[in-house]
């Protein structure tokens, strides 16, 4: 319901009215005496990292004390920020207005600017960034609750993994996980998933529900056979594998030609699954192990899920280090092209060896 303004109001606006009618300008809201831009903003256990501009209009800061509780950092010189200026053209010091600091602080302690300039002091409770909406939905890992993502990642990985699956139900292939066991109360079997194929074989490296052929994913071709699948992907297994080359060249003899292989794995995650934690690939890594040298071609092929990653002892020379991207997987889908000859990718092992190794994965799950 739409409110009648009050008689107090009516009289404001018939003076407001008045006064620019007769050509004096309405009266403007006060300006803070110093403007600023958190633009990255991180925090550890130790500290927090915040970058930014901040100017007093036509006053020149001095210096800029950043506190928070007993700890405070006085800046006395500031970064070029030619990009703050034609946003305030007509005060100059904008352009020199940048600053990056660390500084210690204990998560919840309010942090204040004091701008200092050759005539006053100001002083203003920072409002830190929040992080997006979607990254703040309260979650429990003991009540046995499944997690349901708000804004689940639905990225190029997740397309070459669908296009993956839709070839394999489409062309009746047969189809074999490496990895099959499950391992979580998070993960559910994907045989379902090719409810298409010709036949899924599920193979691990211990016996379990879901797995059909129990073995050293080493000598995939040994255990299913020469050309004796359409398809083969693993979803975080090759960080595990001892031998990831020998891997991709027995991948490649036990697919036909023609055949698909997918898999995910890590490029920066912490350690898990010890003591069978050997490896990070990159997406170039992952080319080179299914790329034409070993007889594939590569469909497509990337990184995902980004992450940060922060030093326990934070020196000045990894400040920057959590501003620049890492990332939680990484993946390839190949096809191979071509068959490579018997005994081309050797490795001074053997079997028994690489398969009492392999047994070393925990058998939990």
């Amino acid at each position: 319901m739409e409110q009648r303004p009050s008689a107090l109001r009516l009289a404001a606006r018939t003076l407001r009215a008045a006064l620019t009618r007769t050509g004096r300008p309405s009266p403007q809201p006060s300006r803070k005496p110093f403007v600023y831009a958190i633009e990255v903003f991180w925090c550890d256990r130790n500290g927090l990292y915040l970058e930014g501009w901040i100017h007093a209009y036509e006053r020149r800061i001095l210096a800029l004390r950043v506190a928070a509780g007993e700890d405070a950092y006085e800046i006395a010189s500031f970064a070029p920020r030619p990009d703050v200026l034609p946003h305030y053209a007509e005060f100059p010091n904008s352009a020199q207005s940048g600053f990056k600091l660390y500084l210690p602080w204990r998560a919840g302690t309010p942090v204040t600017f004091e701008v200092i300039t050759a005539d006053d002091r100001f002083v203003e409770t920072v409002e830190l960034p929040r992080s997006p909406e979607a990254a703040r939905k309260p979650y429990c890992l003991t009540d046995g609750s499944v997690w349901q993502d708000p804004k689940p990642e639905h990225g190029a990985a997740e397309r070459a993994f669908e296009d993956f699956q839709r070839e394999v139900n489409e062309r009746r292939l047969v189809v074999a996980e490496v990895g099959a066991r499950v391992v979580s109360s998070q993960m559910s079997p994907l045989r379902a998933a090719f409810a298409g194929a010709e036949r899924y074989i599920g193979m691990d490296i211990h016996a379990a529900p879901n797995v059909d052929v129990v073995g050293d994913a080493h000598y995939i071709h040994d255990l299913i056979g020469t050309a004796a699948a359409g398809a083969v992907f693993s979803l975080s297994v090759m960080e595990h594998l001892a031998h990831p080359w020998l891997f991709a060249y027995g991948v490649n003899r036990a697919l036909r030609v023609g055949g698909l292989t997918f898999h995910t794995t890590h490029q920066s995650w912490p350690v898990h699954e010890e003591p069978n934690d050997f490896w990070r690939f990159s997406d170039e890594g992952l080319k080179i192990l299914f790329g034409p040298a070993m007889g594939f071609e590569i469909i497509a092929a990337g990184m995902n899920q980004r992450v940060r990653i922060y030093m326990e002892h934070c020196v000045p020379a990894h400040a920057l280090m959590p501003l620049v991207s890492s990332f939680g997987g990484s993946f390839v889908l190949a096809r191979k092209v071509r068959d490579v000859p018997d005994g081309v990718v050797t490795w001074p092992t053997d079997r028994r060896i690489s398969e009492d190794l392999a047994r070393h994965y925990p058998q939990r799950g």
